[in-house]
C-alpha cells in the first residue's frame, strides 16, 4: 500500500482554483503536462502528502 499521495494545486492570479490528488508523482506531473497546454496562464505546485493527513 502507498503511504503518499501527491497534491497537484492550480492557481491563477495568486489565489488557488483546483486541488487535486493523485496515487503518483508521474501521475501528477502528466496532468500538469497536458493542462498546461489549454491553460498555459495557470500556476501548479505539486507536493508529496502522507496518507494520515488526508480526510475521509
Amino acid at each position: 500500500m502507498n503511504t503518499v499521495i501527491w497534491k497537484c494545486e492550480q492557481f491563477v492570479g495568486g489565489k488557488m482554483r483546483q486541488q487535486n490528488m493523485f496515487e503518483t508523482e508521474d501521475q501528477a506531473r502528466e496532468f500538469v503536462r497536458k493542462f498546461s497546454e489549454v491553460a498555459p496562464d495557470v500556476i501548479f505546485r505539486i507536493e508529496p502528502m502522507p496518507l494520515e493527513h488526508v480526510w475521509n
